[in-house]
């Protein structure tokens, strides 16, 4: 059985993902009027499909963490985070990002990450769990 704290890893990076969601709607309009291109419904689609791409790598590396305790895809998605934070704080800072969803993004990507390393959660991504029923079973 998961710890909470991957359950909660999930949910959080999840409700993350929906946060993601919400700031693309909400700056649809300035995310369209970007640039010259010749066709602007060929730019609006290279955009959405480009996003789905992204969520759909980011959501199956959460999923082979959270689900089948995978160290590397772990690793990639701590990685990946990493960037997306670094890339953001500054905008952040300098206030031309100030938008408190991207905030919350990046305090709930960093929470669950965090999760990932408390006891219970390194215990089972190290199958320590496991190995404990195993040697309960052949002690009886």
């Amino acid at each position: 059985m998961r710890p909470k704290t991957i359950v909660y890893f999930e949910r959080i990076i999840f409700g993350t993902f929906l946060l993601s969601a919400l700031e693309i709607y909400l700056m649809w309009d300035r995310i369209y009027a970007f640039g010259d291109p010749p066709d602007r419904n060929l730019q609006a689609a290279i955009f959405v499909t480009l996003q789905i791409f992204m969520f759909a790598l980011a959501a199956t590396l959460i999923l082979l963490v959270s689900r089948r305790r995978s160290k590397i895809a772990m690793w990639v998605s701590i990685a990946m985070a990493a960037y997306g934070i670094w890339l953001v704080i500054p905008e952040i800072i300098h206030g031309l990002g100030s938008n408190i969803n991207v905030a919350l993004q990046c305090i709930g990507q960093v929470v669950a990450y965090a999760l990932l390393f408390t006891p219970s959660a390194r215990r089972w991504m190290n199958r320590e769990d496991e190995k404990a029923g195993k040697v309960a079973q052949r002690s009886r």
